[in-house]
């Protein structure tokens, strides 16, 4: 007789409980569903943003007058002109006075490297990828 109540009120309770816990995991799973959607289009933003710079970049590199050489001479014509006239007072003592310019001798060793590491690297990685194409 126990064991028939027992049965009575633990079947609703059980009922009851399997469903929450069903629901739970219901949950959980629209919860992985939901962060998984916005990883893969958060991925896809990035690809397409990806592509977009290269359209920018191709479309550029046909014109001598690009945004991203105008912006390299902008900072290398004044950096190779101080230089070049600190060389040559120094080597043939003209007398010139040439003015101290702390931004192009502090930013002149990192300009000087983009130009020549950064820029020859990629000449180098392009190089490697068109022979392996």
């Amino acid at each position: 007789m126990i064991a028939a109540l027992l049965r009575t009120l633990a079947g609703p309770i059980l009922d009851r409980l399997l469903l929450h816990m069903e629901r739970r995991r219901e949950s959980a799973v629209d919860v992985r569903r939901i962060d998984a959607d916005l990883a893969a289009e958060e991925i896809r933003a990035e690809i397409d943003a990806r592509k977009q710079a290269r359209a920018v970049l191709i479309a550029e590199s046909g014109t001598f007058f690009s945004a991203g050489r105008l912006g390299r001479l902008i900072f290398v014509l004044p950096l190779g002109l101080w230089w070049s006239a600190v060389c040559l007072d120094s080597v043939f003592h003209f007398g010139w006075a040439i003015a101290e310019v702390p931004v192009l001798r502090d930013w002149g060793g990192a300009i000087v490297t983009s130009l020549f590491l950064v820029d020859g690297a990629r000449s180098v990685a392009r190089g490697f990828t068109a022979r392996r194409s």
